[in-house]
């Protein structure tokens, strides 16, 4: 009988993802489980230390047939799998394999969330600014987004949370 499994990704408690991890690992079944760490230098008053922290916060990748699926439920840790239309999300082989390849580069990598691409058009919802339309130009970061004004032939930089923000559907 063939055993199929797939990669499934687990949303954990705050701060559990390497002890979630550890626990899955410690399966015998032949499931697997992978955690992407980066390190990052922590400055305290009388000393530097790395600490290995996961690349994606509460999130951790198992790699399950449908019995360790019901069974990595149970684990401390765990809060629920990542869902999407209420179907759990599964990640193919090959995008774990791109994450562990760029992991593995030496490349310093953070995630970003890809709701906003540059490029797209965006409204602003809520605020003094709703119904302020314009190109997302560049992204500093989870706040700060560049955005065009058209015919002024200028950009204007923008600190806006982006849950205030709503992709325009371009026709």
């Amino acid at each position: 009988m063939t055993t199929i499994r797939n990669w499934y990704v687990v949303y954990t408690k705050p701060n559990t993802e390497k002890k979630f991890a550890e626990q899955v690992s410690l399966i015998k079944s032949g499931c697997e489980v992978f955690l992407p760490l980066i390190v990052e230098k922590k400055q305290w008053s009388d000393r530097i230390k790395s600490i290995a922290k996961p690349l994606f916060k509460s999130y951790v990748f198992v790699y399950v047939d449908d019995f360790e699926y019901h069974h990595v439920k149970r684990l401390s840790g765990f809060v629920d799998f990542i869902k999407f239309n209420g179907k759990p999300s599964m990640v193919s082989n090959s995008e774990i394999v791109k994450i562990k390849t760029v992991m593995s580069s030496g490349y310093q990598c953070e995630p970003v969330p890809t709701r906003f691409a540059v490029g797209s058009v965006v409204e602003i919802t809520v605020g003094t600014l709703k119904g302020y339309q314009g190109k997302l130009v560049e992204r500093k970061n989870d706040s700060v987004f560049v955005i065009e004004i058209e015919g002024l032939e200028q950009s204007l930089m923008i600190s806006v949370p982006s849950d205030l923000l709503l992709s325009k559907e371009v026709s």
